[in-house]
């Protein structure tokens, strides 16, 4: 008996939460946005000709934060910081990305914005190329040894393009945990209104069913946001799953996605990030995803999926 009223109790919990509308009306779905400017600090991120990430990242962040005061005055903002330094004032990399973490979930966020600039793992502007041309005999002892012979020459350094990463769903188990622990109930309109134990299947499979849809929402954002910066004219590499794991897309108990917004390696796009006009248009094509992110929550309309909401996995030349 007792076997039979778990079963329906967890049947009526799936229900609740896949039968009726995903989106209901509501007077606003986005009450609080985390805006994590990458790195910090000690901590540099990667390096263009004449910039640092860290650096590009607190800029556009800023600036992004402010867009969204004006545009939506109803939502609240929390930054992982807002100064040239490690969130936390932490002593390392790791302790930092913990802090994020714990910040974004103690302030009950809803959507968790990480922004940051990438690399393609090559010096920056100009690199050099080895080719090989050939072999040649050296006299070692008594012995020849064939060895290879290359030319070098520089080749400038062409990758460009925005990315924006979710976190990938095979690693869900932490992420499901932290979610049933931020009291989501209200947000899916299920009856669960409190944090309940991760011992129990109730619990375990409630923080799977938000882990689904989180990630459907996440992926959804982060197409959004690549259909704008395509519509910019910027070449975009699409919704991505990264290999390694971003801890802070990770451990985040909300919607969470992580934005490269170009490449500092590339000497004409690290002119772009850096210039006010550049970052202007960067915070204004997330401004416009967030608007349609929302009118979506919101049940004002359903935007078709953009093609760049097809979420491919990479291992990600940036760093978390």
């Amino acid at each position: 008996m007792q076997k039979r009223i778990l079963l329906l109790s967890l049947i009526g919990m799936a229900c609740a939460m896949t039968s009726f509308n995903p989106h209901p009306p509501k007077k606003s779905a986005l009450n609080t946005i985390i805006i994590d400017p990458g790195h910090g600090g000690f901590d540099h991120g990667t390096h263009g000709l004449f910039s640092k990430e860290k650096d590009i990242t607190l800029a556009i962040s800023l600036k992004l934060g402010k867009a969204i005061q004006e545009n939506f005055p109803d939502i609240k903002i929390v930054y992982t910081r807002t100064t040239d330094i490690m969130p936390g004032n932490a002593t390392n990399i790791h302790e930092g990305l913990r802090y994020r973490a714990d910040l974004a979930n103690k302030s009950k966020g809803d959507l968790f914005l990480c922004i940051h600039g990438n690399s393609n793992g090559k010096a920056a502007g100009q690199y050099e190329v080895r080719h090989l041309t050939g072999y040649k005999f050296i006299k070692k002892g008594k012995k020849k040894k064939k060895v290879p012979v290359y030319e070098y020459s520089t080749e400038k350094n062409k990758t460009v393009g925005t990315a924006t990463y979710v976190w990938k769903a095979m690693w869900g188990k932490y992420k499901g945990s932290v979610i049933n622990q931020q009291d989501p109930g209200e947000d899916m309109g299920d009856s669960a209104a409190t944090p309940m134990d991760m011992s129990t299947p109730e619990a375990r499979i409630r923080s799977q069913l938000y882990e689904k849809k989180y990630f459907a929402n996440s992926s959804f954002f982060a197409s959004l946001v690549e259909n704008q910066f395509i519509k910019s004219g910027r070449h975009s590499e699409g919704v991505k799953q990264r290999e390694v794991g971003i801890w802070v897309l990770e451990a985040t108990g909300m919607p969470s996605v992580l934005i490269e917004t170009g490449y500092l390696t590339n000497e004409e796009e690290e002119k772009y990030l850096n210039s006010e006009e550049g970052q202007d248009e960067i915070v204004q094509n997330i401004i416009d995803a967030l608007k349609n992110y929302k009118d979506y929550l919101e049940g004002v309309h359903r935007p078709s999926i953009p093609a760049a909401a097809d979420t491919t996995t990479a291992a990600g030349s940036g760093t978390p």
